[in-house]
């Protein structure tokens, strides 16, 4: 332990907090400098850096260990580094409205895969109707905002409530089925509501609904340039901050989630239903609560998207985009946070860079998707064996706590 410590203190300091906030500068540069090159010359030179790294760093454990390491010893800094980094989007793309709208976009993606992680990434539970939870947010924001003039907090909120509702649906095909057979249930269920709400007059049909308003929150309309005095940016800008906001909500919850006995019983029902069960874990209980849980995640980035564009439609919610949601959590690595942001920017963003080759980009695509999951079958990053002493530790601790203070209450 006194080594460990010894060791964390020597990349403490000037040296550390350098090279931490220097690694993160590089990756914002190379980043950023993917959007704002209109051609493909960066993104080709960004591959060939990350795939030079992977293979030097693979080789060179030490040298990865270091940076690690310093990056643990500095993780107040490094933190601090990332949000101004993250608040910084908007000024340097300024001039590409359309980009920020793919990364807010993509933002999105995060919001609905936080949830379908919670569901196949932490339980288990294979959800291939991610496209029509997300519908049932966007439709109920839509209508109430339209039929009702509710304000956009409160239809974000309905949306997220309804979807969670609307999942008990699923109750006894979730309860009663799992695997492969839960996977058919959901894409039935997918196609169920797609062909619903194309077919129905109060929905609106194959053209969907109209003129939903844009997000204003207590007279602050998001469809307005954000003017910050010494300089104004683009409307997109609001919805950027906003989406950071909710994403910083939700990656909160998903991770105290994880660390809690929540998370380990949702592990323990994914490693080994009937195992859990016979050690006392009330799987159905749990097995619903957090499909229920995870959809109103999905729901909630509906709600969201239907603010944003102002219009919906069937095709907005296809298969193809429930297809793309659980190919993010597995890409990026089920059960991790960091897994499902890196999955979003491979699979949002990246592609529409690949537009400049017009149709070879779908097959370059797919091909590098092939090769990733071949030699990373377990997904980019992979989540850690859970260590259970330090949880258990945390909790004797806080049950010591409340038993000190009880007795205290008695005496």
């Amino acid at each position: 332990m006194a080594n460990n410590q010894h060791e964390k203190e020597a990349f403490r300091g000037t040296g550390g907090l350098l090279l931490t906030l220097g690694i993160e500068l590089v990756l914002y540069a190379l980043i950023m400098a993917i959007f704002l090159d209109h051609g493909g010359t960066t993104l080709i030179i960004d591959v060939i850096l990350a795939a030079a790294a992977i293979v030097y760093f693979k080789r060179n454990h030490a040298l990865a260990d270091k940076i690690s390491a310093t990056l643990a010893a500095n993780r107040k800094a490094a933190w601090i580094g990332v949000i101004v980094l993250l608040l910084a989007v908007p000024f340097v793309l300024q001039a590409s409205a359309y980009w920020l709208f793919i990364v807010i976009t993509a933002g999105l993606f995060m919001m609905a895969c936080l949830g379908l992680n919670i569901q196949l990434g932490s339980t288990g539970m294979m959800n291939l109707a991610g496209a029509a939870f997300q519908a049932f947010g966007a439709y109920t924001a839509g209508l109430l905002a339209l039929n009702y003039g509710l304000p956009t907090w409160l239809t974000l909120l309905a949306g997220a409530l309804v979807t969670g509702l609307f999942s008990i649906l699923l109750f006894i095909p979730v309860l009663k089925t799992k695997g492969h057979y839960l996977a058919l249930v959901t894409i039935a269920f997918q196609f169920m509501v797609v062909i619903l709400v194309e077919n129905m007059e109060w929905t609106g049909g194959p053209q969907g609904l109209k003129n939903i308003p844009l997000m204003n929150f207590f007279g602050y309309s998001f469809n307005e340039p954000l003017n910050l005095g010494f300089i104004t940016l683009h409307k997109y800008a609001n919805y950027y901050y906003f989406t950071l906001l909710l994403l910083f909500a939700l990656g909160i919850a998903a991770h105290r989630i994880y660390h809690s006995w929540v998370g380990v019983t949702a592990a323990t029902i994914r490693d080994d239903e009937v195992a859990a069960q016979t050690n006392g874990v009330q799987v159905n209980k749990w097995k619903l609560t957090l499909f229920v849980l995870g959809n109103c995640f999905i729901g909630l980035s509906g709600a969201f998207y239907s603010h944003m564009v102002g219009f919906i439609s069937p095709p907005n919610f296809a298969f193809d985009k429930s297809l793309v949601m659980v190919s993010i959590v597995i890409l990026g690595g089920m059960d991790n946070v960091l897994g499902i942001i890196l999955g979003a920017f491979l699979l949002i963003i990246l592609p529409e860079k690949l537009r400049f080759i017009q149709d070879y980009r779908f097959m370059i695509y797919g091909i590098v998707l092939i090769v990733m999951l071949i030699f990373q079958p377990r997904g980019l990053l992979p989540f850690v064996p859970r260590s259970y002493a330090e949880l258990i530790q945390r909790y004797r601790h806080k049950l010591l706590q409340g038993k000190k203070a009880q007795g205290g209450q008695e005496a």
